[in-house]
């Protein structure tokens, strides 16, 4: 099994098309069919099926879909790291989170990080389960996940509460319930509603509140940005915790009053690792801004001495 089959199964799930796939991979349609076909014997199974609609991933290639892709994040970061010490001895540090990060603490953290030109950032963006495989397959170095407060602890990692937020509801400026300071989750009564696609903590935690109210849920996303984006645009509401939603954002919080529902951002690490003294200054950093942070304050953007790259 080589990566670049991988990647061009993948390929051809993410466009649904041997053209798109092959010209997004410079390769000619028959070197991409010869690829996938070399896989599938070599498995022994069908990775994708074609349809009226397009090609897709067949079921057993839907099953293996996470495995494929962490083949392709791990080849990834092996080849980042390399090409780091063949730079000059960089050093790679690994930081996966969810979006909601991205808003509050991880900033400004990375603003402070480093001082020299040495160290490199990447930062991958991703759900809390993503995350969570991340740092327990060594992938990552340190996690930024949100849980349900009181959840049970997660194997394999050791875990630091960073911020905690209440739940609310996401609404454009100009909304009816924008005037109100707080809301209860039975003014939602007639909203449209986007909400997180099933499998997101987020889905589960909105669907439990949403049970009490009559809404009509007309979108599901996959990230924060995505959602506030939507709610921006006057596509529906969203249900979010406060430190999700940054000052910035073209949108208005409100507090749910009457409901016990609140998220944890909580940084994990693995629970073997031995991290290097700029991961570990990393880690307490964030815990210090946290222990101060207002969840709707400002943030800085990185150092021009620190190299940040992000990707999803």
């Amino acid at each position: 099994m080589r990566t670049e089959q991988v990647r061009a199964v993948l390929a051809i799930a993410e466009t649904a098309s041997f053209r798109a796939a092959a010209i997004r991979l410079g390769m000619s349609q028959s070197a991409l069919s010869a690829t996938v076909r070399r896989l599938e014997d070599e498995l022994g199974v069908t990775l994708l099926t074609r349809s009226h609609d397009g090609t897709h991933l067949s079921p057993a290639g839907t099953a293996a879909l996470r495995a494929m892709r962490a083949i392709c994040a791990a080849d990834e970061d092996l080849r980042t790291t390399v090409r780091a010490y063949a730079a000059g001895g960089t050093e790679l540090i690994r930081v996966a989170a969810v979006t909601a990060a991205i808003n509050t603490v991880l900033p400004g953290c990375l603003n402070d990080l480093v001082v020299d030109p040495g160290v490199e950032v990447q930062v991958r963006i991703g759900g809390s389960g993503d995350v969570i495989d991340q740092i327990r397959s060594g992938r990552a170095d340190l996690g930024l996940i949100t849980l349900e407060h009181g959840a049970h602890p997660v194997d394999g990692v050791r875990m630091h509460t960073l911020l905690l937020s209440p739940m609310g509801v996401v609404v454009p400026a100009g909304h009816r319930l924008a005037a109100q300071p707080e809301v209860r989750v039975i003014d939602l009564t007639g909203e449209r509603v986007v909400n997180f696609r099933a499998g997101y903590m987020m889905h589960r935690v909105a669907t439990g509140l949403l049970d009490v109210t009559d809404v009509r849920v007309v979108s599901h996303v996959e990230s924060t940005p995505d959602a506030v984006r939507l709610v921006a645009a006057g596509v529906g509401v969203c249900l979010l915790p406060g430190f999700s939603v940054a000052e910035r954002d073209p949108v208005v919080w409100r507090e749910f009053v009457g409901v016990d529902a609140p998220i944890t951002l909580a940084l994990i690490v693995a629970a073997d690792a031995a991290p290097t003294d700029r991961v570990r200054r990393l880690g307490r950093e964030l815990r210090r801004r946290s222990a101060s942070s207002d969840p709707h304050g400002g943030h800085h953007p990185a150092s021009a001495n620190t190299t940040v790259r992000v990707t999803v």
